[in-house]
């Protein structure tokens, strides 16, 4: 795979492939020509996508010619020649309807671009995620499963498919696993800032990459992008063992507000220890506060995952704790609600798979499951519609 958001790539990138003579392996193809129409070719290049997704993601990029040794192919590039197409948005399309009408399940997020500036026209780029859904079937004519290694893709056999779906199904146990060692530590105070009070709202954002072990990403690129803590108006920050860690300090005071971190695999935790007190001795949350806040703060969170290139699905994890005998108070109803009954709040997780979607709607059953909590219906933060009244 080219090292590089896709966004990103360049003439130059495809060129310094060939100077370099960078082989094809685990996560880069090169093809001369675009699939045809044929059956077969449709099931050649449904087989090669599937067989990334089924490993570790990668690129396929065509257009490029590669030496022969023997009339052998060799896996390293000798031009970059592109190819000819009468319309690269119409050539897209029809790989990806290839594509979502080919393998079952569907993949997710798989990117094509056009790369401008060669002799027959531009290099098509097609970006393949280590799908979290996989192994992925093809659904035409004969069905099989591919993987990918650094020879090329190979059919899965029988205990290799039986593995990859147990591997698939212990998905969830990670993710849950992930969140209640996090949580533990928490509740636990073993956090990398000392926070003040006792109750905590507590927000995970775990793309599917930071399951994989060696997943890194560069946390010093972060530093100055918009990563305030949950319920922040400022922040300091200093990098730590386990990524980057922005933290709101209480002026003069050894605790902080809240904090933010970043971990090395793209994980991101942000815990508000402000937000969930008791005021002139009453233990009431200020709904229409923890509604914005979730809200703007997961929108920038997602943004930066975004721009890390760390594909969807993104897993998204609410969580209030010390929250028994809280009443929850909104502006307007003229009354506080019927108090919590448990110390703990594991909210609805959401999945989210893609960025184009809205951090308001995507958080509206976790905000409708903390209003039951407390009495209501549902949030009134929200129309009949879903829409996200921003003054509720």
């Amino acid at each position: 795979m080219i090292p590089n958001p896709l966004t990103s790539i360049t003439k130059e990138d495809i060129d310094a492939l060939v100077a370099n003579a960078v082989s094809e392996g685990r996560t880069l193809d090169y093809k001369e020509s675009l699939p045809g129409n044929s059956d077969s070719e449709k099931y050649e290049f449904l087989a090669d996508v599937s067989s990334f997704a089924n490993s570790s993601g990668g690129d396929i990029l065509y257009g490029i010619r590669e030496k022969r040794d023997a009339g052998k192919l060799t896996g390293i590039p000798e031009a970059a020649d592109g190819v000819t197409v009468t319309s690269v948005d119409a050539e897209i399309l029809r790989l990806d309807n290839i594509i979502r009408d080919g393998i079952a399940p569907r993949i997710s997020n798989v990117r094509m671009i056009a790369i401008p500036g060669f002799a027959r026209g531009p290099i098509i780029l097609v970006r393949i995620p280590n799908s979290w859904l996989s192994p992925h079937m093809i659904s035409k004519r004969e069905s099989r499963f591919y993987a990918r290694n650094n020879a090329g893709k190979y059919p899965l056999d029988i205990a290799e498919i039986r593995s990859a779906f147990a591997l698939s199904e212990s998905l969830p146990d990670k993710i849950r696993r992930f969140r209640d060692d996090r949580i533990a530590k928490i509740v636990a105070d073993e956090t990398p800032v000392k926070l003040m009070g006792s109750s905590r709202v507590v927000l995970h954002v775990l793309p599917v990459a930071a399951l994989n072990p060696v997943t890194r990403i560069d946390v010093v690129s972060l530093i100055g992008k918009s990563l305030a803590p949950l319920g922040s108006s400022g922040y300091n920050t200093r990098l730590n063992f386990d990524g980057l860690l922005n933290f709101d300090q209480v002026s003069g005071g050894p605790s902080c507000r809240s904090y933010v971190q970043v971990f090395g695999t793209g994980a991101i935790e942000t815990v508000d220890g402000y937000t969930i007190h008791p005021r002139d001795g009453k233990k009431i949350i200020g709904g229409k506060y923890v509604v914005r806040e979730l809200i703007s703060t997961l929108g920038a969170y997602l943004k930066v995952e975004e721009q890390l290139e760390l594909q969807p699905p993104i897993f998204v994890m609410v969580t209030l704790l010390g929250v028994t005998g809280f009443k929850m108070y909104v502006e307007g109803w003229g009354r506080e609600s019927e108090p919590i009954d448990r110390d703990t709040l594991f909210l609805p997780d959401i999945i989210v798979e893609n960025y184009d979607v809205n951090a308001a709607t995507l958080l509206r059953p976790t905000f409708d499951t903390l209003w039951q909590a407390c009495g209501f219906e549902q949030s009134p933060s929200y129309d009949n519609e879903g829409n996200w009244k921003k003054n509720t």
